[in-house]
């Protein structure tokens, strides 16, 4: 059995390198088994294993070709490879199990686009802070990438990771599909103007350009370039066919790759501390509602988001769970300055101090009592609710006033 050793760091430059050996032996020499040896990895990115995955799954398919596994040396690597399902998805036929966790890498479909965009969804809103427009621009570019994924690209289903890099202040997001690719359908729709995959890439990119003008506008890939634009520090790369077009440092590049890469990969990067003027970005057709509708807005008045607190969390006992309860309502309450959040305590019967406290009296100190009370409007609690939350708040803001009394 031939082996394939990925490199220590591995993103989308060793990727092409693993690539170009598996294209020798299955293309050019036509192997049908190969083992596939991660034991050097010490590092390893979703814009390296998602295409990965996409290429071996192609293989397997279409050509019939067996890969064999050799995980990780490092534990630690090991465990991310497995709780991230990139071994599950890798090797499928090895019995690795699959996650729900929203940051995983997920497979998904036309029926299940929508719960999974959800999913990335409430998990980004509690793993860190975000600067004004970034979860808006965010959702926008989640929604039209997948929808792209399985619009243009022929294929049944395709693939989807999120990752919040917390100590980086950065945001990933990898889709990838190996459909028929975006030169492939462009050249279709405009015979006469790309005669390079790179150069169709490029075209696409452009405001109008589409390939099935009855499914759509045109405005995906160019919004979500206009939104990386408006993001200092953003990044885009859309690898398809022979070719990828790049925005970086400033900069747009497009430029040929080989081997080709036999579907789309658009891997996004955002600053998660630089805001993104998002109406501005996206023509001035920024979203009506400021973050969500469907998990935030249904049924709302205008000007109003609900928060369903048993939806958010499974126990209200602890600080660290009220730490994450609390970074939702602040992201929220960022995303949209203009509209009131309603905390809707309906199933909620009991909470602890330490719970109120970390949420709601951490609110009031940081929001004010002004704007605590004009921003947070607190529904269906009950009484007992009701009497830890006033003892919380009454307490926090006593602090307040007392340290700005002694100067602190």
């Amino acid at each position: 059995m031939k082996v394939v050793s990925l490199l220590p760091d591995f993103g989308w430059p060793a990727f092409q390198g693993a690539a170009r050996a598996l294209y020798a032996m299955v293309v050019e020499q036509h192997i049908d088994a190969i083992t596939i040896d991660l034991r050097a990895v010490q590092r390893a990115f979703p814009n390296g294993v998602v295409p990965l995955v996409v290429l071996l799954n192609q293989y397997r398919k279409n050509l019939g070709v067996h890969f064999g596994a050799m995980l990780p040396d490092s534990t630690d690597v090991a465990r991310i490879f497995d709780t991230q399902n990139w071994a599950a998805h890798l090797f499928p036929d090895h019995g690795f199990p699959l996650t729900n966790r929203p940051s995983a890498l997920h497979r998904f479909s036309e029926t299940t686009v929508n719960e999974l965009i959800n999913g990335h969804i409430r998990d980004a809103l509690g793993q860190a802070s975000y600067a004004q427009g970034v979860l808006q621009a965010f959702e926008w570019a989640l929604n039209e990438i997948a929808g792209n994924a399985l619009v243009h690209s022929g294929a049944p289903e395709a693939w989807m990771e999120v990752v919040v890099q917390r100590s980086a202040r950065r945001m990933a997001i990898v889709v990838a599909d190996g459909g028929l690719g975006i030169p492939e359908t462009i050249r279709h729709a405009f015979p006469d103007k790309a005669p390079r995959d790179e150069d169709a890439i490029a075209l696409a990119l452009q405001e109008g350009i589409t390939s099935k003008p009855d499914f759509g506008q045109g405005k995906g890939l160019t919004g979500t370039l206009a939104i990386v634009k408006a993001n200092d520090g953003g990044r885009l790369s859309v690898h398809s066919a022979g070719g990828v077009v790049e925005w970086r440092d400033a900069r747009l590049s497009i430029r040929p790759e080989f081997p080709p890469f036999q579907g789309t990969m658009v891997d996004i990067q955002l600053s998660i501390e630089q805001p993104i003027d998002i109406e501005t970005a996206l023509w001035g057709q920024g979203p009506v509602f400021p973050f969500n509708e469907a998990l935030f807005g249904r049924e709302t008045p205008l000007g109003v988001m609900r928060f369903v607190l048993a939806r958010e969390a499974s126990g209200f006992g602890n600080r660290l769970t009220g730490q994450q309860v609390r970074l939702k309502i602040e992201n929220l309450l960022t995303s949209a300055p203009d509209h009131v959040l309603e905390v809707d305590f309906a199933g909620v019967e009991l909470i602890a101090s330490s719970f109120a406290d970390e949420v709601f009296g951490k609110l009031a100190l940081s929001l004010g009592f002004v704007g605590f009370s004009s921003r947070l409007r607190l529904i269906r609690l009950n009484k007992f609710c009701r009497g830890i939350i006033d003892d919380v708040v009454k307490s926090r803001i006593v602090q307040a006033h007392g340290n700005g009394a002694h100067g602190k």
